[in-house]
């Protein structure tokens, strides 16, 4: 039986051309300068700042109240007990972008139906049955003024649209892909709930599957929520009021488009200052005559905020007691500064324009 397959409708326009030519001079940046692959520690760390900047950003676009650093403090609690409902909601989050983070590394399972209903399962868990997470909708909803296809039509619109997803189109570039893909889930609506987070959340799949996933430090949600009435107003101005298998998808393309190039430019900001820092890291080091590993500790305390005696072991890979002296001699010559005692203690990096050169 031969299976129709979505066929989205849109031009690549001029804007859509220029804006996707600078978003691939920017992918080489991180892939080729911009980062330090021994430091995997760091790497591993941003990542999941990354998924607690998207965590907060899709459910606030939602109304929830959570900032970035409440989120963060949801990640190291030790217990479920009385989660109000947009802790909840985060936490549902930060679990289905660990889910996404997973998936984007096995290429053997298909972005399919069966990922897409996880995905929605994932961000409504806890919530009552009645909205029957990762099961299709059987009735019609409506979300303001627009009119999602009928109940009826949602199982085959959805096997067409995951054929599409999971069949290689050399003529589709993999940010078109994306963003068609958050546009498509929206248009149909095919849950009771959730369906803004499960399509946020299925773009950045179908990004961090292609050669355009910035090593998963994008949080593109974060800055969609920066942005929400103009996201919210190309979203309606592409599909109007009603669903329609035909709808023109290039205004919300230009919108998607540019919102990735923005939020991609504050990351290649970051991580070139942070390059640059290390540039003068290496020659401060080499003027002084301190071994490279103190380096490679000041470069990560400086990128994450601190470090511990855990970080420096992993990523020096020293013993315990060389970690500690190292750490000691890097606070006695005036590039951290150290609080707390024992196996507490945390390590803060200080300007090296203030460290006098030692001999």
């Amino acid at each position: 039986m031969n299976e129709r397959i979505f066929t989205p409708q849109y031009t690549n326009s001029s804007l859509i051309t220029t804006t996707l030519e600078t978003v691939e001079s920017h992918r080489w940046l991180i892939d080729n300068m911009l980062m330090m692959p021994k430091h995997e520690v760091w790497l591993q760390r941003q990542m999941r700042l990354a998924n607690v900047k998207r965590a907060s950003g899709t459910t606030r676009i939602e109304g929830a109240a959570l900032d970035e650093e409440a989120v963060g403090r949801l990640v190291n609690r030790s217990t479920a007990v009385n989660y109000t409902k947009d802790e909840q909601a985060n936490i549902n989050a930060l679990q289905a972008y660990e889910f996404v983070d997973f998936l984007s590394d096995q290429p053997d399972i298909p972005i399919d139906e069966l990922v897409i209903r996880q995905l929605n399962r994932y961000f409504l868990t806890g919530e009552a049955e009645l909205l029957t997470p990762g099961v299709y909708r059987r009735g019609q909803n409506k979300i303001g003024d627009y009119a999602p296809p009928n109940q009826g039509d949602v199982p085959e619109l959805m096997r067409s649209f995951a054929l599409w997803l999971r069949t290689y189109q050399i003529e589709v570039h993999p940010v078109i892909k994306a963003g068609l893909a958050h546009i498509h889930t929206v248009a149909i609506h095919p849950f009771w709930d959730g369906n803004g987070r499960t399509a946020r959340g299925l773009s950045t799949l179908v990004l961090q599957r292609s050669p355009y996933g910035f090593r998963k430090l994008l949080a593109l949600e974060a800055h969609l929520f920066s942005v929400r009435q103009d996201y919210v107003a190309a979203i309606e101005h592409t599909l109007v009021t009603s669903f329609s298998s035909g709808y023109d998808a290039t205004s919300w393309l230009e919108f998607f488009v540019v919102a990735l190039l923005r939020h991609l430019q504050e990351l290649v900001d970051r991580l070139g200052n942070w390059y640059q820092m290390m540039r003068q890291a290496q020659s401060f080091w080499a003027n002084n005559g301190w071994p490279e590993r103190h380096m490679d500790a000041y470069s990560f305390a400086v990128q994450t905020g601190q470090i511990t005696r855990g970080d420096y072991m992993e990523i020096t890979g020293v013993s315990p007691a060389t970690a500690s002296r190292d750490l000691n001699e890097m606070v006695n010559v005036g590039v951290l500064r150290v609080e707390g005692k024992t196996r507490t203690r945390v390590y803060y990096p200080l300007d090296l324009e203030n460290v006098s050169s030692v001999d």
